[in-house]
């Protein structure tokens, strides 16, 4: 281990603070929560408006092509408008959204409802990869890991704790309060990233019209951008696969409401290893960690697939979950590396957008499959997905090789 990864290892989370702020480390962590609030809080509201679970399920579905679609859209704005602007203009909107959504479901017509939800979408702040473009302009060589693994900590806690908090707030008081709490948030926290001064500190593109074409005419960047896309979509693949899946095998071993707690074991396990991952020796590149951290999550699926009890499928869980936050932290990494200046919150937003895209279908193919053939059917979508992360890294590898040659 040399001394840089020595350094990052030993001093790099303490260096965050005075880099950005301990502010800046509070408000992008909250503003996030939504991103994982927004699906949950209105399929609660729109299937207990409604009395339909197809219905909620369509809006909950919209609103995730909405963010998939909206996501890369207000990264390039961004990108040639400056953050603030997009992200004050986006919170502006989604609040209002979500809130003409919360009047209407349930006694406006349901195409009505749906579309709405896919503003709410659509015109969800995107934080996560608007602070990693920040990190890209605020941090050296030697605290980004540290940076990127603060990031993708804060999205396991967005995704453990953002969903508790919706089921938590709809059954102590209503499917509403989950949705205001959600754009309270959104109000109050991503505001205060917006306005946070180190958008300041994110370089513009100055030709937006143009901005990337040289770039991705690059031998090979398009492909790597390409693979990082679709990493990030097989990921998205297994998140949605896993949780229908251990909700199924609760159902299956006689405690149906338990799902929720066997996917928290999964996120705990990424979040740990990804805060180790500061201390992986320069030596092993990022197309290594990727694949390895790949192969080991497919070890993890395919022992949840074989688990018969609780204890089974809970080490399995870990063990997945311990190799899957790497993926995604080695992922983001490679997007930063292909980022031009003045580019990056685009090619943040449309590479974090294969996340929600992939979660969207993880969970539309696993659930049919779930309901015909029970929790190993929709393992299986896991299995599959987890293998395609393994061949996307073993290409972007061979495509990395041949681009240095």
């Amino acid at each position: 281990m040399n001394t840089s990864t020595v350094r990052t290892a030993s001093t790099g989370y303490r260096a965050l603070p005075r880099i950005a702020g301990v502010s800046y480390l509070v408000t992008s962590v909250l503003g996030r929560q939504p991103l994982a609030m927004v699906p949950l809080a209105i399929l609660t509201l729109a299937t207990s408006a409604t009395g339909s679970l197809a219905i909620g399920g369509l809006a909950a579905a919209a609103a995730a092509i909405g963010e998939a679609v909206g996501a890369p859209l207000s990264g390039w704005l961004a990108d040639r408008h400056g953050q603030r602007t997009v992200l004050l203009t986006a919170a502006a909107l989604h609040v209002a959204s979500m809130i003409v959504f919360g009047v209407v479901v349930g006694t406006a017509a349901d195409t009505t409802a749906i579309a709405l939800a896919a503003a709410a979408g659509f015109t969800l702040p995107q934080v996560g990869p608007l602070s990693r473009a920040r990190w890209l302009a605020m941090a050296g060589a030697d605290d980004l890991p540290a940076a990127f693994a603060f990031e993708g900590v804060a999205d396991e806690v967005a995704f453990i704790v953002g969903p508790a908090l919706v089921g938590l707030t709809a059954t102590a008081f209503s499917p509403h309060a989950a949705l205001l709490l959600s754009g309270a948030l959104i109000a109050v926290f991503a505001t205060a990233f917006a306005v946070h001064p180190t958008h300041r500190l994110v370089p513009r593109g100055r030709r937006a019209s143009t901005a990337g074409r040289p770039a991705l005419r690059a031998p090979g960047r398009a492909a790597l951008i390409g693979f990082c896309f679709t990493g990030m979509l097989s990921m998205g693949l297994f998140f949605g696969a896993s949780q229908t899946a251990l909700t199924a095998f609760a159902g299956d071993i006689g405690i149906p409401d338990a799902g929720a707690l066997l996917y928290a074991v999964m996120a705990v396990g990424s979040a740990a290893a990804t805060m180790a991952m500061v201390r992986v020796p320069e030596r092993i590149g990022p197309w290594q960690r990727w694949c390895l951290s790949a192969v080991g999550m497919t070890v993890g699926s395919v022992l949840m697939l074989n688990a018969s009890d609780v204890v089974g499928i809970v080490l399995a869980a870990l063990l997945a979950g311990t190799f899957q936050g790497p993926v995604l932290l080695t992922i983001f990494s490679v997007a930063g590396s292909l980022a031009e200046s003045g580019g990056a919150g685009g090619l943040m937003t449309f590479v974090g957008s294969g996340i929600v895209l992939g979660v969207a279908a993880g969970t539309a193919i696993a659930g049919p499959v779930a309901q015909h053939t029970g929790a190993p059917g929709a393992f299986w979508v896991g299995v599959g997905a987890s293998v395609l992360a393994v061949v996307v890294g073993l290409l972007g590898a061979a495509t990395s090789r041949a681009r240095r040659h």
